[in-house]
């Protein structure tokens, strides 16, 4: 029986690590050019509205010197910004919020209300778009920490100063989502376009499957044997050259006889994984989230576009809630079997097979309609539904030739 479950799926920490690295770098790269532009638009916006009411200020050095805070950690960040690692380093992203946390105390000690005058926080406002520079370099749970400090910071002064006078709490609460609006709707960004990277890269590793042999061994399993092969080529370099003597000692021995059962255990299971086994169990997505069950190999027997259309059809059934953001993906089961009774009748009944594939969650208008015209290309088909769960049942024609591809 071939039945995949998350925790008896052989995986490479080396390869799963390489990749999530690629992605996470992929997620946060590309995005520098943008939010450069967003932070010096916003903050030029401020500093003209600073302009504007620089004769109302009663303690104009004060946001002065905030503001030549402000100046001079934009400038150390776009200099600095390309000699840096992908990452900004964690004792850099904190000096930058220490001297933003005296930028909004001297701007709120400069805009102190004197004699019922008010002028609107300017540089303190400018920390949130200056924190947008730092959205693709830091995790976002940083940056919405510094993020809701902020906010939380400027609605207390905001509300207090509108106390006496309640016609300024409108252009206050501007002020705050201003302020806050810049580096949240950033890490919103960053999170969606890593989320779609990982999806689309997954997709497409995924997708290599469909045109691999119907019995083979998968991309993680290639990799472990082309260690084994560099093993076993240094063993017999070393007897070749007569760096290792003859008869071995036993160390030697025990290598050469680990590396041989390994590589017939990798040729044996090779003949027993299909590709749909592979096409799984290497998917972060599917992985986790797809219980398959084939007792006899059954998938190796569809032919490509079958199985194009089989493995788009689950990938779209599991993949519709992470691209909404609707919670957890959905867990799906797929089973194939011998069906009783033969489809069509003039089939030969061992040339058949059905393929049940049930989810929950799904509601009844839920199913992207490019999965059902995925599932044409495996076979006739019938589906019901059942409170929140969906049942499709197909019935295909195996292709002898393509256990042989």
């Amino acid at each position: 029986m071939t039945r995949v479950d998350e925790r008896t799926v052989p995986r490479s920490p080396i390869a799963r690590g390489a990749a999530g690295d690629e992605r996470d770098a992929l997620g946060r790269a590309r995005l520098d050019l943008g939010f450069n532009v967003a932070t010096v638009a916003l903050i030029a916006f401020l500093l003209v509205l600073f302009a504007l009411n620089v004769s109302d200020y009663s303690f104009l050095g004060f946001t002065i010197a905030a503001w030549v805070l402000i100046a001079t950690t934009l400038v150390g960040a776009l200099v600095l910004r390309f000699r840096l690692p992908d990452e900004l380093p964690l004792w850099a992203y904190l000096a930058g919020l220490t001297a933003w946390a005296g930028a909004v105390a001297l701007d709120i000690a400069g805009t102190w209300p004197v004699g019922g005058a008010s002028v609107p926080l300017t540089a303190a406002t400018a920390v949130g778009p200056a924190l947008l520079l730092c959205v693709p370099v830091r995790p976002a749970r940083d940056i919405m920490l510094a993020a809701s400090t902020l906010g939380g910071v400027l609605l207390v002064v905001v509300i207090w100063r509108a106390l006496p006078n309640l016609q300024l709490l409108g252009p206050g609460l501007v002020t705050v989502a201003i302020a806050v609006a810049p580096p949240v709707v950033g890490v919103q960004i960053v999170r969606s376009l890593r989320t779609l990277v990982q999806l689309e890269l997954d997709l497409v590793q995924v997708q290599s499957t469909v045109v691999s042999p119907g019995y083979a061994i998968g991309m993680l399993a290639s990799e472990e044997l082309a260690r084994l092969d560099l093993a076993a080529e240094r063993l017999l370099d070393g007897v070749a050259t007569g760096r290792t003597s003859l008869p071995l000692d036993e160390d030697t021995a025990d290598a050469a006889a680990s590396i041989a059962t390994e590589l017939r255990l990798h040729l044996i299971q090779g003949r027993k994984e299909t590709w749909l086994y592979h096409a799984v169990t290497e998917s972060a997505l599917l992985g986790p989230s797809v219980t398959l069950t084939d007792p006899d190999g059954l998938a190796a027997g569809l032919n490509r576009d079958q199985r194009d259309g089989l493995l788009t059809a689950v990938w779209l059934l599991i993949s519709d809630p992470v691209r909404t953001g609707a919670g957890q993906p959905r867990t799906l089961t797929l089973d194939l079997s011998r069906p009783v009774g033969t489809y069509p009748k003039t089939a030969n009944p061992g040339a058949t097979m059905s393929i049940v594939i049930t989810t929950s969650g799904v509601p009844r208008n839920g199913v992207d309609p490019a999965a059902w015209q995925a599932i044409r290309k495996v076979g006739r088909y019938s589906e019901s539904f059942s409170g929140s769960a969906l049942r499709i049942e197909i019935t295909t024609v195996r292709d002898a030739s393509a256990e042989l591809g």
